[in-house]
């Protein structure tokens, strides 16, 4: 990716995570642009599951509480970005994600 490509590329990314957001299905509408953009819809998979991480890595100091359940940092970031999550927990044979998901459906954010 060239410097000219990349406002192209995180434009592309949030208009995708806005988008996985409001519908909160988790489901990316493909597009044919987004093949020039990211190739193919693994590759955003991935690109997806690296814009969670690095979130996760910059706005979440303790992934866990006292009791071991998802941290109120980690529960808040989810409930912000319901439809991205949503989206790597599609993708995520750990099953983190998910778990994580239900968390934040089952317990308010404090």
């Amino acid at each position: 990716m060239s410097w000219s490509d990349t406002p192209r590329f995180y434009d592309t990314l949030r208009a995708i995570e806005h988008g996985l957001d409001e519908s909160r299905d988790g489901l990316v509408d493909w597009r044919p642009e987004y093949a020039v953009v990211f190739g193919d819809a693994h590759r955003l998979a991935l690109v997806l599951r690296t814009r969670w991480d690095t979130m996760v890595d910059a706005q979440v100091e303790r992934y866990y509480d006292s009791a071991g359940r998802p941290s109120a940092e980690l529960r808040a970031l989810a409930a912000a970005h319901p439809g991205l999550l949503r989206a790597v927990a599609r993708s995520d044979r750990s099953g983190w994600h998910a778990d994580l998901l239900a968390s934040v459906e089952l317990v308010p954010v404090a």
